[in-house]
């Protein structure tokens, strides 16, 4: 079966619901009165020890759950340590256990140890598994200083030694790819049992945490005390160790067994009072234990912060304490360094053997570290496989959700376009350009906001009076009021003017109408069509979402203002294709601009511009042209067109006529366009007027886009409500 680990940081219910767990388990099995397990001295009293092992670790199955958050690992007593990658089973080593004499509380107490170890490489596996890479850095390093001394002592009387000595071998047989000598193996040793140390203290506080039956001063606390007075860590004379030892094996005892005496040497004793400077602060060794190593209420620091911490703290002191270790050891061969065939090298390359013998042995911490990272690896790829098929699985139900809502789309547009008398696929392509002008749409509905939200009120300033005191005299008014001067009332007199400023309303446009005039003459390849039904969405879509807008907001904004458009095609002869609203009798425009598709399809004939532009401008009343002089209505006209007027003079005498109705009319020449053809669009457009009306926009045709949106930014980012 799969394994899982989703190391989920603890819930604020979770002590209260942990401890009716095990108050429950307690009731049931008298847990804490248990008796020790009789240590075994034949197979069959081994095999009895261990069927009664597994039977309380089988009975106490949901409590290692409920501790482990979500662990679906499950622990076996067995003939040694190691983990079952396909069961997902930690098998516990029960003669291992047996031979200490562990108690059922004990078991179940290094059970609970090795499920924190697990759980506190969830948290953090990726700084957790860096400081294995870490560890070997540190290992290769002292391998170095190690390597020296057994060369100088030995490299000249026995070179075979030292060459199997320095010959590299995988780390395990399992990883072949990372290798190292014997001599860096144990500098790894050497290093590792220094985070090993401090993470036992982290994983033993955590679980006298989590499970409070271990909290010390409780019966299951003092068994775990005596566990590791009695066996685990029974010597408390450290006195003629390693100093390097000395200092982890007092912090770690210290711990551990807090009310017996520790005895170390006068200079060790003298290196655990130093204080370390570390976040602005001074620190003993003990002290940056308690204060971060240890799990806080509201803090499980994770292995990576402490990792950090210990690297600016402690591990200096220990390497230091290790390099003056190492400069007063004398290399000695043991008798098993034979030289021939690497057996035992590992072991006895270790300046230090015997000194860790007593940590070897006793060390509850018996799984293979390469057996952890496998562990890691595969719930890593069963996480991603699980991912990998829950994704899947959206996507499908995804992908049948939006197939339903797809299919109801269409059955809607389908409808609505029957309703209008539209073609399906006319609204497919008009929904298709709206996407491609979005971001000019988004630009202008910018300024519509802008325009809807902004400011109705300007400034005035000028000068005012009349004021006691100001900044101006007025004379007038000095010789008006003189007599009272002249009597002594100066107090009563108000002579003089001051500047002031007053908000005054801003007299804007009630409407606002944009006529788009283009060009379908036989010139107008597929390319520069695309681009006038581009812009013909642009323009009729962003004026219908500023009406919308507009609308919207009326009753908060109490503004008169609205927008209407008109759309003209032209050739040999003029064609409207969208009339302003009250003349084409529905308020749909989007059907009504959607319609125009259907009418820019096949361009034929000459470019008579001439015909819609006369037309617009026979088409204004003198209604009209009176509110446009008063600035009550903004007229608007866009050309589009690829050349040059057929009949320049009339195309000309119309522009004149608009433009002196002072209605902004602007035309956009596209394409590859002859020199002839441009010079007939400036006579038109720009020749002698005192602003240019025409913009010849040339090859890139999708320059268009931009210039028709700053032009209506120019003229209508000065409109107010």
């Amino acid at each position: 079966r799969k394994i899982k680990l989703r190391a989920l940081m603890m819930d604020k219910n979770f002590e209260q619901s942990f401890r009716r767990n095990i108050d429950q388990a307690t009731d049931q099995e008298s847990f804490m009165d248990q008796p020790s397990l009789a240590k075994p001295e034949f197979s069959t009293e081994l095999e009895e020890y261990q069927a009664k092992g597994q039977e309380m670790i089988n009975s106490y199955h949901k409590f290692l759950m409920t501790f482990a958050q979500d662990v679906s690992l499950d622990f076996k007593m067995s003939d040694g340590f190691y983990i079952d990658l396909e069961k997902g089973e930690v098998n516990l080593d029960a003669k291992w256990f047996a031979g200490k004499g562990f108690s059922r509380d004990q078991i179940l107490w290094a059970t609970l140890h090795e499920l924190a170890h697990f759980r506190d490489l969830a948290e953090d596996p990726e700084k957790m598994m860096k400081n294995f890479d870490y560890i070997i850095s540190q290992a290769k390093k002292t391998g170095s200083v190690i390597t020296a001394k057994w060369e100088k002592k030995y490299g000249q009387s026995d070179p075979d030694f030292m060459e199997n000595l320095k010959k590299q071998r995988p780390i395990s047989q399992k990883n072949t790819a990372k290798t190292m000598n014997a001599i860096e193996q144990s500098a790894y040793k050497i290093h590792h049992i220094f985070y090993n140390i401090f993470d036992d203290i982290y994983v033993n506080n955590l679980v006298a945490r989590k499970a409070p039956k271990y909290e010390a001063k409780t019966k299951g606390g003092e068994e775990i005390t005596k566990l590791y007075s009695e066996k685990l860590f029974a010597e408390s004379d450290y006195s003629k160790l390693p100093r390097h030892l000395q200092f982890l094996y007092q912090l770690f005892r210290k711990e551990m067994i807090p009310d017996e005496a520790i005895i170390l040497s006068e200079e060790m004793s003298e290196v655990m009072e130093r204080k370390i400077e570390f976040q602005g602060r001074e620190y003993t060794p003990q002290e940056i234990v308690e204060e971060f190593i240890k799990p806080k209420k509201k803090n499980d620091n994770k292995a990576g912060e402490r990792y950090f911490i210990l690297q600016k703290t402690l591990e200096p002191i220990f390497e230091g304490l290790l390099m003056k270790d190492l400069a007063e050891w004398d290399p000695e061969k043991q008798p098993n360094q034979t030289g021939e065939n690497g057996q035992g090298e590992e072991e006895s390359a270790n300046p230090f053997p015997e000194d860790y013998q007593e940590y070897d042995q006793n060390n509850p911490d018996q799984l293979n570290e390469q057996d952890i990272k496998d562990w890691l690896d595969k719930h890593q790829e069963d996480k991603k496989q699980e991912a990998r098929q829950q994704a899947e699985e959206q996507m499908e139900e995804s992908k049948s959700s939006q197939d339903k809502a797809e299919s109801a789309q269409f059955k809607m547009d389908q409808q609505w376009c029957e309703q209008r008398n539209i073609s399906y696929q006319s609204l497919k392509q008009y929904r298709k350009i709206e996407e491609e002008v979005a971001p000019y749409l988004e630009d202008l509905a910018k300024l519509w906001q802008r325009i809807i939200f902004g400011s109705t009120k300007r400034i005035i300033r000028g000068m005012e009076g009349y004021f006691k005191t100001g900044t101006e005299l007025d004379i007038q008014k000095t010789i008006e009021q003189w007599p009272q001067i002249t009597k002594g009332k100066f107090e009563e007199t108000r002579l003089f003017k001051k500047a002031t400023q007053k908000e005054s309303l801003i007299k804007q446009p009630e409407l606002i109408r944009v006529r788009l005039v283009g060009d379908m003459s036989g010139s107008m390849d597929a390319a520069k069509k695309y681009i006038l039904w581009q812009c013909f969405v642009l323009l009729l879509s962003s004026f219908r979402e500023f009406n919308t807008h507009l609308n919207l907001t009326r009753s908060q904004t109490k503004s008169k203002l609205s927008v209407d458009t008109q759309a003209w095609i032209f050739n040999d002869t003029a064609q409207i294709v969208k009339n302003f609203r009250d003349e084409s009798g529905t308020d749909d425009e989007q059907a009504e601009t959607i319609k125009v598709f259907e009418k820019l399809k096949n361009p034929s004939g000459s470019t008579q511009d001439n015909e819609p532009l006369q037309a617009i401008a026979d088409s204004l009343t003198a209604e009209d042209r009176k509110k446009i002089s008063q600035k009550k209505i903004m007229e608007m006209v866009f050309e589009i067109t690829d050349g040059g007027s057929s009949s320049p003079g009339e195309a000309r005498q119309a522009v004149d006529q608009l433009a002196e109705a002072e209605v902004i009319v602007r035309s956009f020449q596209i394409g590859a366009v002859s020199d002839d053809d441009k010079q007939i669009f400036n006579n038109v457009w720009n020749k002698n007027r005192s602003e240019n009306l025409g913009e010849i926009v040339g090859e890139d045709i999708k320059n268009l886009l931009p210039a028709i949106t700053e032009t209506l930014k120019k003229y209508l980012s000065g409109v107010k409500l």
